[in-house]
This record gives structure tokens, C-alpha cells and sequence, in this order.
């Protein structure tokens, strides 16, 4: 059984007892019908009963198993505790989302599956900062303890098999965990990337939603002013656009002929004629995954015959050097000596050169065995090679497609390796960025270069560094970290391609590319390739749509929906336990002078039909103050609504059950910080009045006027994205008032 190098060691008083584990795809299910309570309970229960915590800290961990390899992961449920000495109190999250009025809660819950491959303990985060920029982690989600939550990132877990688990396979894992916590609200930002395509915008055109969609998540907030009706509208419009109409539309421009070929072309394989582009798109995203399927099940790192090889590129970026391999096999609590695994694999490198093909499992182990002796070390470390590098020879294990059996082959490493670097080097060079920052920002580049090379049909793939850095920013906020890994180009080894840095001799500039070592495939993926297809529409049609045409402002809508939210309905309750909302109704005077934001949804209570007015007052009560920071001294005087009714007087005759109700006291901590998860900004009343109708802080970059210090967007005010914000900055209606008032004196 395989265990991921994220799984850290628990103290040696942890060790003592067994860590169960839990079958990855029907454990969330499995515990569906354990809770019945509101979140903020359900998860204290959740952490006793299956999570594992790791010393004194406040996180906990749950082995997982992928069942159809054998691998093992940890997911950790990290507590947060809010106070004002807390570096991180309130939460951009719900601010963006629209939630900003929402009161500060006490604890917040991280659900966490780190990358494979992470050796950083989780100890050793600082979790105040490193999480929250880090979107790298295979799952990522932050639950506030009154039910409202946010998914901050999802990702595969490749796990070295055709059995991976896909993005979809973790998404279905994350909405069972919430259905059976019973979570009230989740939110997504929608920042799913295809290489360079922005997801939403394609999946939103061929399906009139959101990939999230796909799990009953809706649009919650959009930027730039945009509201539910705006993308509806566009994404019906953009959907019911009429393939005749977009050829017309861009008929004096040099992409009508690839386009009317792109679309003949799925035509032809779908067999249908296709009218809109709603029906194009989903054409192009049936062919890519089932290409994807295809691929994955013929992919050479999953299943190689005897007599195909890896590219140099896919074996630099897997292979391991001999001390990283002996390091591994000596944390992996090895029971034989270092010198001895060293001699057996010197044997097996030996007998390989030898016999200068492929050897299967069981020659290769009878043959070492004359000289090792001992059949438990020799099957060690066979089962521990992949991909290794030895001397000058890379060393790998493969399956023979014809014969089904596992089998050894060693070759020599291409002579310019000693020139390539794998991604991790840089994490070397400059450990300031977490790893993960630093792999996804060279990735990015890689997608930037790879699709620069689609478009150029294979031909002068090379880009500029300030365009690729220009590109780059879209992606990562960081440009420090851009310049950083854009400096450190040289043969960088990212995925199956090589990144490589030259000077143009003609404009002296310094420029980027990629190339594959045995195939220049990216180069006719323009033309053959599903993405490639894909990319065409994306950029030359939808992107590129002549200005005068209502398109290209529909396709800005979309992509300015990022946003989305699910709510979960968990019924009024059953015949043992009623579910209660309660909602705090401030006095007159804290309406009017400290809670002046929309008041916030209420607490879910759940209480027996048979209590009492009385005892609903001390669980509302009691509940308020172990959910919000404002509330630890409330004391709750009345409930709304039932003024005059005795304090026995049973639930069941005076409240329907999944009412709300209001509920009445004094005791709340006007004085406190804590008050909105938007932050300060709510409480200081900090104004937003932009030109496209925000109102509310939605994150994107906005600048504050001096003259009337309300904030607008940097776009809206026409300063570019790649521009820097300027230090003094007058709006647009202060200037004119200036110039107005000038003129009249």
C-alpha cells in the first residue's frame, strides 16, 4: 500500500494506536446519516469521531484510500480560532461573494488534501498565510462555523496510475462531506483553467452554466456590476448565437475559413449538423474528454509495450536521483541497511546492462538472487522503482501491453540531461515561494507557450518576455514571482516539454519557447487537436469578436461571473427534532448608529417539538454565543413574536417547525473589531460607486479618489490591468466638478 509523502508522522504517543482508514469514494456518504445537529456541532462530532489529531495542535487528520490502487492520503480539518489578536480575522471570501455583512464567526473549519509529492509537514505551515495563497492543494475548502462556507480550490490527484482520482472525482467527495455536515451555503470562485482558456466561459456558452453547475452551485455575485439577470441573459444570447451569423460577422477577417473548417470538421464526426454554438462547443467538449479517456487509457506512463519508450522530457520531470531514492526507501522505515539496498541495486543496474533489453520481474529477481541472497531485499526494492536515474542510465519499470507483466529496462540518459532541470529546482534557488506557487507559475508559462504554439501552427513558437510576463500576470497575481521564474528559465523541464531562454540575434529582446524532444506534436495540435480547436474559438472568435458587436460585451459579462454558490435544504426536521432559525434583531439605536449593514441569516437551532419557549431562549442563547465573536455576552430577553406567551408554553403549539424567528436581548460587543466578515472596511463605511454599477467590494483592483475617497475599479477609470495604480488619483465626476467650477468663476 502506497502512501502519499503529505501523510507527516504523527508523536510517538499517536503512533501507539492504528490510524483507520476510510475508502475514499463512500466514506463521505457513509457518515451522511451520523449528523442530524447544525454544522457548527456536527463537525465537533466529526472530529472525534474520525479524525486522528496530530499532537497538541488544533488539526486533525483521516486516512483515505483510493481503491483502485492502493494509495493512501490524508485529508486534515484544520480549526481555526478567531480573536482579535488573530493576524487573519475576517475573510475576503465572504466580502467577494457578497457576505461581507455577515457577523464574525469564532472558528473556522480548512478541509485540506495537500499535493501528492509534499514533504513540507503541515506542522511547519505557517496557517495563517501560506494556506490562504496556496490554491495548489488537491482539495481546499473553508467552512465558518455557522454553516457558510467557501471551496478555494479543487485539483486532481494523480497518483502515478490510470486510476487517479480526476477533478471530478474530488468534487464529489467535497459535496458529500458538506451534505453530510450539513452546510448551509458553500461558494466557489470559478477560476477553472483550461491551459489558458478560462473555463467559465466556454462551459457557460455550452451548457448556460457554470462547471459547478454540475453539482447545483449557482451564480452568487458577479464583478464589475454584473447581477444574475446580466449573465443569464448572456449566457441564453451567447448559446442561441447562430454558427451562419458568427462566419458572416467575421468574414472580413483571416480566421473565416479555419473556423468554417473547424466547424465542418464536427460535423463530420458528430455526424449531426451543427446550427448554433451551443452545439458546437458541446461537440468540442464530448470529443476532448472522451480523447482525454482515450489518452489516459493508451498513455505510455500508464501501460508501455516492450518496445516503447518514455520521452527524455516525461523521464527527467519523474525519474529519481540515487540519493533521493535511497532517502525515500530509508524514510519509508527500510529494515535493511543503506549499504546493502545500495548493493542489490547495484546488482539489478548489473544485470540489466547485461542483458540490454527488457527483463521481466521474476528473471530479473532470480537472477539477482545469486548474488544478494536475500529475496525479501531484492523484491523491496524492485517494487520501490519507477523511474530511476542511475550513473548515466535511467532505469524503469513498465507493463508489457502484450503480456501484462511488469518488466525492468535500462538505457542511457540523453546526453544533454545534465543541462535540464526538473521544476522542483527552483524551490532550490529561492525558497521564499512555496513550491506549489512556484510549479503552478511555470506551468502557467508552459500553457501560455504551448498555446502561443497552437496558434502559430508549429511556426515561430518563440514569445517575447514582456508578452509572455503580460500573459502571465493574468494568471498570477505576483509579478515578483513571474520575473523570479522567468529569470531562472534555462532547459526547464515542465511536464513533457523543455522551456528554454535565447536572445533574438535581429531585435537583441530576450525570448521564450517550448519544445518537445522526440515530436514537435504541439505544433500540429493547431490543425488536428481538440484543444487546439477549442483554443481557436476561444481566442480569434469569442475574444477577438468585432468590437461593434454585442458578443464581445456577452462574453465579458460571462467572464466577469465568477461567483457561485449552493445552498443546501435540509427540511424542516422530523418528528423527534424541529429546525429553528434564529435571527438577532439589534435595538433601534444599534440599527441606526454601529449595525448599519443588512442584518445577517439567523443560527439554526434544532430542538425537541416538546421544549418550551423558555428553554428555546437559552439554546438561541447558547448558540449565538459559541458561533460570533460579538455575541459572547449576549443574553437573549425575548423571542419575536411570541410577546405574552408564558415560558412553558410547548414549541409545538406556538411555531411551525423550520420557522425563523426573531430573537431579542442586549449583551452584544459594539466595541469589538470583530464585527462583519467584510472586515474594517464595513465598519469604517468605506464607500464603493463605480461607473459599472458596484457597489460592494467584489475583488477585483479598485482605486480610492482622493478628492471624494469612493472607490472604483482601475478598469472602469481606464487604467489597464498591467498599469500601475496611480499614487494620486482624482475620478473622473471630482475632475469634472474641478474643471466645472473653474470655468464659472
Amino acid at each position: 500500500m502506497a502512501t502519499l509523502e503529505a501523510c507527516i508522522k504523527n508523536n510517538s504517543s499517536s503512533r501507539k494506536r492504528k490510524q483507520r482508514i476510510f475508502e475514499f469514494n463512500s466514506f463521505a456518504k457513509s457518515i451522511a446519516d451520523h449528523y442530524s445537529g447544525p454544522f457548527r456541532d456536527n463537525i465537533r462530532s466529526f472530529l472525534d469521531e474520525f479524525g486522528e489529531q496530530i499532537e497538541q495542535q488544533n488539526v486533525w487528520s483521516t486516512l483515505l484510500l483510493c481503491e483502485s490502487n492502493g494509495a493512501v492520503f490524508p485529508l486534515y480539518t484544520i480549526e481555526e480560532h478567531i480573536d482579535e489578536d488573530s493576524l487573519r480575522p475576517f475573510c475576503s471570501h465572504c466580502k467577494f461573494v457578497g457576505w461581507g455583512h455577515h457577523f464574525v464567526c469564532k472558528r473556522r473549519y480548512r478541509f485540506m488534501i495537500p499535493s501528492y509529492g509534499d514533504k513540507q509537514p503541515l506542522r511547519d505551515y505557517d496557517l495563517n498565510n501560506s494556506l490562504e495563497l496556496d490554491d495548489s492543494h488537491i482539495l481546499h475548502g473553508l467552512i465558518h462555523c455557522n454553516g457558510f462556507g467557501h471551496l478555494i480550490s479543487i485539483n486532481k490527484l494523480d497518483l502515478g496510475s490510470s486510476n487517479s482520482l480526476t477533478e471530478t472525482d474530488v468534487m464529489n467527495f467535497w459535496d458529500s462531506i458538506c451534505n453530510s455536515l450539513k452546510t448551509r451555503k458553500i461558494s466557489v470562485a470559478d477560476l477553472k483553467l483550461e491551459r489558458s482558456i478560462e473555463f467559465r466561459l466556454i462551459h457557460g456558452i455550452a451548457f448556460e452554466n457554470s462547471w459547478f453547475g454540475n453539482w447545483g452551485y449557482k451564480f452568487g455575485n458577479g464583478s464589475f456590476g454584473v447581477t444574475e439577470e446580466k449573465y443569464r441573459g448572456a449566457v441564453r444570447f451567447l448559446a442561441e448565437l447562430k454558427l451562419d451569423k458568427i462566419i458572416d460577422d467575421v468574414r472580413t477577417t483571416s480566421h473565416k475559413r479555419k473556423l468554417q473548417r473547424i466547424i465542418s470538421k464536427y460535423q463530420e464526426l458528430s455526424g449531426t449538423r451543427l446550427t448554433s454554438l451551443t452545439e458546437l462547443l458541446q461537440c468540442l467538449l464530448e470529443f476532448k474528454q472522451n480523447r482525454e479517456i482515450e489518452m489516459q487509457i493508451l498513455s505510455p506512463s500508464r501501460k508501455v509495450s516492450k518496445h516503447e519508450h518514455l520521452s527524455f522530457d516525461e523521464e527527467s520531470q519523474n525519474s529519481m536521483c540515487l540519493e533521493q531514492f535511497l532517502t525515500s526507501l530509508m524514510d519509508a522505515d527500510c529494515r535493511w541497511p543503506q549499504k546493502r539496498v545500495k548493493y542489490s541495486l547495484e546488482v539489478i543496474v548489473k544485470l540489466l546492462k547485461e542483458n540490454n533489453d527488457a527483463i521481466s520481474r521474476h528473471e530479473l529477481r532470480e537472477s539477482a538472487r545469486q548474488f544478494v541472497g536475500d529475496t525479501g531485499l531484492i523484491d523491496f526494492v524492485l517494487k520501490s522503482i519507477n523511474v530511476l536515474r542511475f550513473e548515466s542510465y535511467i532505469i524503469r519499470r513498465v507493463v508489457n501491453s502484450l503480456t501484462r507483466l511488469v518488466e525492468f529496462e535500462i538505457r542511457e540518459a540523453a546526453y544533454d540531461s545534465m543541462n535540464m532541470k526538473p521544476v522542483s529546482w527552483l524551490w532550490k534557488l529561492e525558497p521564499r515561494w512555496p513550491k506549489q506557487r512556484l510549479e503552478k507559475t511555470a506551468k502557467v508559462i508552459a500553457n501560455i507557450l504551448k498555446d502561443h504554439k497552437v496558434m502559430n501552427l508549429g511556426r515561430n513558437g518563440a514569445m517575447s518576455r514582456k508578452d509572455l510576463r503580460n500573459m502571465a500576470s493574468r494568471y498570477i497575481g505576483d509579478t515578483g514571482l513571474i520575473d523570479f521564474v522567468l529569470k531562472s528559465i534555462d532547459n526547464l523541464v515542465i511536464g513533457n516539454q523543455i522551456v528554454s531562454r535565447t536572445k533574438n540575434p535581429l531585435t537583441r529582446l530576450m525570448e521564450f519557447e517550448i519544445r518537445d524532444r522526440n515530436s514537435d506534436e504541439i505544433g500540429r495540435e493547431g490543425e488536428g487537436d481538440v484543444y487546439g480547436d477549442m483554443l481557436f474559438i476561444y481566442r480569434n472568435v469569442l475574444l477577438s469578436y468585432p468590437w461593434w458587436n454585442s458578443v464581445s460585451q456577452e462574453c465579458g459579462v460571462v467572464l466577469n461571473s465568477k461567483y457561485f454558490v449552493k445552498e443546501w435544504d435540509f427540511g424542516v426536521g422530523n418528528d423527534e427534532l424541529m429546525r429553528l432559525t434564529c435571527r438577532v434583531l439589534p435595538s433601534f439605536d444599534e440599527l441606526d448608529s454601529e449595525l448599519t449593514r443588512p442584518l445577517p441569516p439567523g443560527e439554526v437551532v434544532m430542538v425537541t417539538p416538546w421544549m418550551t419557549i423558555g428553554n428555546l431562549r437559552e439554546v438561541a442563547q447558547h448558540a449565538l454565543r459559541d458561533t460570533y465573536c460579538m455575541m459572547n455576552k449576549f443574553v437573549v430577553k425575548q423571542i419575536g413574536g411570541l410577546k405574552g406567551i408564558e415560558d412553558r408554553m410547548v414549541l409545538s403549539c406556538a411555531l411551525e417547525p423550520g420557522a425563523e424567528v426573531w430573537v431579542r436581548g442586549c449583551g452584544l460587543d459594539l466595541d469589538t473589531m470583530l464585527r462583519y466578515e467584510g472586515g474594517d472596511g464595513y465598519a469604517g463605511e468605506s464607500r464603493v460607486e463605480c461607473g459599472c454599477g458596484a457597489r460592494d467590494d467584489d475583488g477585483e483592483r479598485m482605486v480610492e479618489c482622493d478628492e471624494c475617497h469612493v472607490w472604483k475599479h482601475t478598469r472602469c477609470c481606464g487604467i489597464e490591468d498591467d498599469e500601475v495604480a496611480p499614487v494620486e488619483f482624482v475620478c473622473g465626476d471630482c475632475d469634472a466638478k474641478s474643471k466645472s467650477e473653474l470655468l464659472s468663476q
